[in-house]
């Protein structure tokens, strides 16, 4: 009487593991990747190259660090300069469309993330673009 006794506290713990291991391995869900925005300050209004036309652009940008936060501001300087610098080398036909659009975004992440010595902006994100 006392083995059965241990025998089916051994099956319980046995299955209770099993139980567990299957649980954790199989159901859990992948870890969310939270995204953090960081505007460099007001809109940017520029004359555009050749043309006499303007554009007004709001710039965020995506990092996925919170410690990046920190470093966007410390080189807050740098980054608007070399935003106005990229906008300010452009033609309005060189930002028609969404082509012209998606291309100044990646432009602009990659000078940034060479500012910042890594590639640490994930996006760019326009909240307002007008070319005129």
């Amino acid at each position: 009487m006392k083995n059965n006794i241990i025998i089916i506290i051994l099956l319980v713990i046995i299955i209770a593991f099993g139980g567990a291991f299957f649980y954790f391995n199989y159901n859990s869900k992948p870890a969310k990747i939270v995204y953090y925005n960081y505007s460099p300050g007001d809109e940017f209004v520029t004359n555009l190259k050749g043309d006499d036309k303007f554009i007004k652009a709001g710039v965020e940008l995506e990092v996925y660090d919170k410690n990046v936060l920190n470093e966007l501001k410390d080189q807050n300087p740098k980054i608007r300069d070399a935003i106005l610098q990229i906008l300010r080398n452009k033609t309005a036909q060189d930002l028609e469309g969404s082509d012209g659009q998606a291309k100044l975004q990646n432009e602009i992440k990659n000078k940034i993330n060479k500012i910042l010595g890594a590639d640490k902006i994930t996006n760019v994100y326009f909240d307002d673009f007008i070319v005129q």
